[in-house]
């Protein structure tokens, strides 16, 4: 008898212990505590006291029946893993779309003058999706995070998906905050309407703030005004190893920064595939002093000025170890200075055309520092995590600055290998650890200019003279899968229209262009847009 008591005391326990973890919870209103369910359902504003603590554990779904957030006077532990990460999201998603509609969304985290006092608030793991921030001026920006005037805030491998704003921060808003974000994506996040104050910061808007964002992905974020990606004005921002791909904007396809004299430095960081209306492909320094030490800008574009980076309104940014390359626009492909008063400095960079390729007023007439500049085909390698780490034969190993003192280089590159591999820093933001001589390509190579690179559905490849040679072209994606190839005879150039010459449809992304002309080879790396 007491075995099958003790038996039946088992069995109670586990049914307890399962239907508590497993359970569903309705929060609303004051709330302190740890939640304990997996489902938690927001069913109206949640308010957390000051000198309290709201806690989440790993792998609840916190799901919004509305347009409810959470108000923090105290602070929020939400702290995920990777096999258990915490969702917040929203039931029904109809009318998200629509940024004069509260239907569709949910309403974020607001740290709004909480108190100095108030404990750290740290989210790791956590995945946030359909934020939408709308109502008056005050709510109107940060789809998930709008923070006034509170530091102690630290995120961390967290997503950031599909959130949106009215104005600033399609993901994250933060005045007078010095928090921190890391190793965390940013994708298809938005914000701004089609008239002033215009959407600033696509992913992330920073007022007064020095902050860190480091190591973050940020891929298809979109703002209506400055920064597809990210907008910084009156900040000093640490911007370290981030990679910028395919975001959108008016101006600074990635990287809007303005009326900021930073100390902190814009290091080691990838820019490609970004594109803007008007002004910078890729970063637009409106009156904005920052430094920008080993980025790669490659492969960016504007249908305007400045393919991969632009200066305006007595803008003076430093620029070092940096590749500017392959960037498009009708006008300053890869810099373009719109006035005399912007004075950019370019020190042991790799720019493509040099400054006599620089448009603008300022271009036409520029007179700024350029020293120890180099104009020549990066070689990268092509390869994929990296396509844009360097090969052997690039020119930009062991090229940068021999005195690195004070530019704040973290100690690895984005691929995680270590700085200074041949005993002197690399031009661009990947390191190459084999600590090659830096050799410029041998004669058997030549380049191949791609119009407009990145490209939409045509585009025009421009090579040497065959002179009457076969010529063999092939288009691969990086991993090695031809998509495309034409061998025959023309005068040096070739038009490719990706809709016509494939059967299927070509996906956004980068692919290797190779061209044999009898025994000598060309290569370069496309990248094609929606």
């Amino acid at each position: 008898m007491r075995n099958k008591a003790l038996s039946v005391l088992i069995i109670n326990l586990l049914f307890f212990f399962q239907s508590s973890i497993g359970q569903t919870i309705q929060i609303s209103g004051e709330l302190s505590g740890l939640l304990e369910a997996d489902t938690i359902l927001l069913v109206g504003n949640v308010d957390i006291p000051a000198g309290e603590t709201l806690q989440f554990r790993p792998g609840s779904n916190v799901v919004a029946t509305a347009m409810f957030g959470f108000n923090v006077m105290g602070s929020i532990s939400a702290m995920g893993n990777t096999v258990s990460p915490i969702i917040f999201t929203v039931s029904d998603t109809t009318g998200f779309h629509n940024l004069y509609d509260s239907r569709g969304g949910w309403n974020g985290f607001h740290f709004i003058n909480t108190p100095a006092s108030a404990d750290s608030s740290v989210f790791s793991f956590c995945n946030f999706e359909f934020g939408k921030a709308i109502g008056d001026s005050i709510e109107e920006m940060g789809g998930v995070f709008n923070i006034r005037n509170f530091d102690k805030i630290r995120i961390s491998d967290c997503n950031f998906s599909y959130n949106k704003a009215v104005y600033w921060g399609g993901a994250i808003f933060a005045e007078y905050s010095n928090l921190k974000i890391a190793n965390s994506t940013f994708t298809g996040n938005f914000c701004g309407i089609l008239s002033p104050p215009y959407g600033y910061g696509g992913a992330i808007c920073l007022r007064y703030s020095a902050a860190d964002i480091t190591s973050c992905h940020f891929t298809e974020n979109k703002s209506t005004g400055i920064g597809g990606a990210v907008s910084f004005e009156y900040a000093d921002v640490l911007l370290q190893t981030n990679i910028f791909e395919n975001n959108y904007s008016a101006l600074g396809g990635a990287l809007g920064y303005l009326r900021s004299n930073p100390i902190r430095t814009i290091t080691g960081n990838l820019f490609t595939g970004n594109s803007a209306n008007f002004f910078g492909g890729a970063i637009s320094c409106n009156k904005a002093n920052p430094h920008f030490i080993n980025n790669t800008i490659a492969n960016n574009s504007c249908a305007s000025y400045g393919g991969g980076f632009y200066c305006n309104d007595s803008a003076v940014p430093v620029v070092i170890n940096s590749i500017i390359y392959g960037n498009y626009a009708p006008s300053g492909e890869q810099v373009y200075i719109w006035d005399i008063y912007s004075a950019p400095e370019f020190y042991y960079s790799n720019i493509e055309g040099g400054y006599l390729a620089f448009g603008g007023t300022g271009g036409t007439g520029f007179n700024s520092p350029y020293i120890n500049n180099i104009d020549s085909l990066p070689a990268f390698s092509g390869l994929l995590p990296h396509p844009y780490s360097l090969s052997n034969e690039s020119p930009c190993i062991n090229a940068g600055d021999p005195d690195t003192t004070g530019m704040m280089i973290p100690d690895t590159d984005l691929a995680g290998n270590t700085r200074y591999a041949g005993g002197r820093i690399d031009i661009g933001a990947y390191e190459n650890i084999n600590g090659a001589s830096g050799i410029l390509k041998s004669e058997s190579d030549f380049l191949i200019k791609c119009i407009p690179n990145p490209f939409r559905d045509k585009l025009s490849l421009r090579f040497p003279n065959p002179e009457n040679k076969l010529i063999t072209i092939r288009i691969s994606d990086l991993s090695g899968n031809e998509i495309f190839t034409f061998s025959g005879f023309n005068s040096g150039h070739f038009d490719w229209d990706g809709k016509k010459h494939i059967s299927s449809t070509l996906k956004p992304g980068a692919y290797l262009v190779s061209i044999l002309i009898g025994n000598k080879t060309g290569s370069a790396i496309i990248i094609h847009v929606k």
